[in-house]
């Protein structure tokens, strides 16, 4: 099923290209290396994710990244232009990227190079692991969610983006992922709420603008 629209997706996924390969499997010694994390509660105002266990999920980031995050959050809500909020959106994916393992950092940094070689399955495999050994990790269910998109499976990556957005209130990706399946799935009315959201984290957010615009422009006849 096609995708209606063209949209421009700023993921991972989009930027490296997406090809069918062969499944490559990394070795179950290597995975078991990978810690669980801890759960707790939380959840924004979204639309609830699929009940499978993870809407109590939080970041597992430590007290002295938080503080740095908070701290670039703040800057990028103060941004004066895109270039600038560019900058700061680079540093703060940085941070996400990290897990506090150093098994689970190698083999998210290797789903993106399977990526790029078109071995999204071997890609997909990794993440699936990933989202298991590592529950609080939004990176990986950020990542996972694209490579669901790209592939038209909007549920599943409607629940990731979900996820994400439970453990990371505030992942400026995720929310613009997120509105654009529920555009695809007619629900304009939170695909706006959700770009507001978005608007209010990072105002200069590649594309926000015109986003919104177009959701707008075509609420004339619609109840929005």
């Amino acid at each position: 099923m096609a995708r209606p629209g063209a949209r421009m997706h700023s993921t991972i996924a989009a930027r490296e290209g997406t090809f069918p390969g062969m499944r490559v499997f990394v070795p179950i010694a290597l995975l078991s290396l990978i810690a669980a994390g801890p759960v707790a509660a939380a959840g924004p105002d979204l639309p609830p994710p699929p009940a499978d266990g993870r809407e109590r999920l939080v970041s597992v980031v430590p007290a002295d990244a938080a503080a740095e995050l908070d701290r670039l959050f703040a800057s990028l809500a103060a941004a004066r232009s895109r270039a600038e909020a560019a900058g700061i959106e680079a540093d703060i994916r940085r941070r996400w990227a990290a897990s506090g393992s150093a098994t689970a950092d190698l083999l998210l940094s290797w789903t993106a190079k399977a990526v790029a070689a078109g071995n999204a399955a071997g890609a997909l495999d990794v993440l699936d692991e990933l989202t298991v050994r590592l529950p609080a990790f939004a990176e990986a269910y950020y990542r996972r969610g694209t490579l669901h998109l790209m592939a038209d499976r909007l549920s599943p990556a409607l629940g990731d983006f979900q996820t994400v957005l439970r453990i990371e209130p505030r992942h400026f990706l995720a929310m613009k992922e997120l509105a654009d399946v529920l555009e695809d799935l007619g629900d304009h009315e939170r695909a706006l709420a959700v770009l507001r959201r978005l608007q209010a984290v990072d105002p200069h957010f590649d594309g926000l603008d015109d986003a919104i615009e177009a959701i707008v422009a075509g609420s004339h006849g619609r109840d929005i």
